[in-house]
């Protein structure tokens, strides 16, 4: 088992070995979704990138033979000290030993997150959320409105302050109410104003969905009540303002008296006094319809999803990253440490350039291998086209920085990306 087993290996373009990856071609080609070995952390016997045929392929024909020929140009150089004592090694192979090493730390790191238990509890919550949205999104063949509730409740909080200079000025007529009563009576009524034309507002905007014929009766019922609490709220908030307003419209009646004129009709007098009221709670109730999705609970479900996966995210930097970061500075330094190193084996390793000559023949032999498997690579996409088959690639990427380490590429993205066979 040494380099000239590697180096028997028949890896031409029209070679057995080759025949037998195009062979696995058919089977990939049909899949639209194919995933990838991870990119960072290779190994001599998982490469990067590689998709499971690819993988499949070079474990059963490459990996074996290279293992060996790394193994015995690492021994070539371990099997020497420079001149300062230190062993001899090669660099290519101490690199990637240092990158799984940052790997291995990253993943136990994220285990740890995610077993806390507030953690478990966060991804439960958006397991069950993101089902149910996806449910209704499937159903409903979108995504919900964009529901932003400080904006909307500005909006309502808006239209309460609306209610005063409409509303203070008939309460503070009232002869056993003082001016403190006065206000509290005009702030509790706009309130209610304002939380009736939500509900009424809410209901109108979604009553398809509230009371079509496919929806159960507890939908309809809870409708029901939401209405009702709405209507009740609306008829309260009216029966204060008329009766304030009865103290206006006696007052301005008893001043044409007075004068001896001929005033308008009772009638007249309290509608012209309450259209000011009218107007100001159907924009509050026209607010409400043009910000509430037609669908119950639809935007409220992606409002809450998005506000858990923010708190999620908000975990994530405080308590993973920065541990994380740290792993990824370490490796970095360590790299710079192994290339200081390199140069200085290079300067005073007896036989260090017969050695990296050794090491140059496994890398020509690598070229050849990663040239079957890019040719399969681009192949691969040819036929998925050819098929009308758009294939997505997805990795797990631990050095993202993300909650999610998941990555996606296109055809043309996972091209670019290079293939590592690794050394270790």
């Amino acid at each position: 088992m040494s380099l000239a087993e590697y180096q028997s290996l028949d890896v031409s373009t029209d070679g057995a070995l080759a025949r037998d990856l195009g062979a696995r071609l058919d089977a990939e080609a049909e899949q639209t979704l194919l995933s990838l070995s991870a990119p960072q952390g290779a190994s001599a016997e998982c490469p990067a990138l590689l998709t499971s045929a690819m993988q499949t392929w070079y474990q059963q024909h490459v990996s074996s033979a290279r293992q060996s020929a790394l193994g015995e140009v690492r021994r070539a150089f371990a099997e020497v000290k420079t001149s300062s004592g230190n062993e001899g090694f090669l660099v290519e192979a101490e690199k990637d030993r240092i990158e799984q090493s940052k790997q291995a730390h990253l993943a136990t790191e994220r285990a740890n997150f995610f077993q806390r238990k507030e953690i478990i509890d966060l991804n439960s919550e958006i397991g069950r959320l993101h089902t149910e949205y996806e449910r209704k999104r499937a159903e409903h063949g979108r995504d919900a409105q964009a529901w932003r509730p400080g904006f909307y409740f500005l909006g309502l909080f808006l239209f309460v302050m609306a209610e005063y200079p409409v509303n203070l000025s008939a309460f503070l007529k009232i002869d056993f109410l003082t001016p403190a009563f006065a206000t509290i009576s005009v702030t509790l009524i706009a309130f209610g104003l304002a939380f009736s034309s939500h509900l009424i507002g809410q209901v109108i905007r979604q009553w398809n969905e509230r009371f079509g014929d496919n929806v159960t009766g507890r939908l309809k019922a809870e409708s029901l009540r939401l209405l009702g609490v709405g209507v009740m709220l609306l008829v309260i908030g009216a029966a204060a303002i008329v009766f304030s307003r009865s103290y206006l419209v006696a007052e301005a009646v008893a001043r044409s008296e007075a004068l001896g004129e001929e005033g308008a009709s009772t009638v007249s007098i309290y509608g012209l006094a309450l259209i000011m009221n009218v107007f100001v709670y159907a924009i509050g109730l026209a607010w409400a319809i043009v910000f509430h999705d037609p669908v119950p609970s639809f935007m409220e479900e992606r409002h809450r999803l998005e506000v858990l996966r923010a708190r999620l995210r908000k975990r994530y930097r405080t308590l993973l990253e920065p541990k994380q970061r740290q792993r990824i500075e370490e490796a970095q330094r360590a790299r710079d440490q192994a290339d200081r190193r390199e140069a200085d084996q290079a300067k005073s390793l007896p036989n260090h350039t017969r050695y990296r000559a050794g090491f140059e023949e496994v890398r020509k032999l690598d070229a050849r291998v990663l040239a079957l498997l890019e040719n399969y690579r681009s192949r691969l996409l040819v036929q998925a086209r050819q098929r009308g088959i758009h294939t997505r690639f997805v990795y797990e990427d631990l050095t993202s920085g993300d909650v999610d380490t998941t990555r996606e590429l296109d055809g043309e993205a996972y091209l670019r990306q290079r293939l590592h066979l690794g050394y270790v």
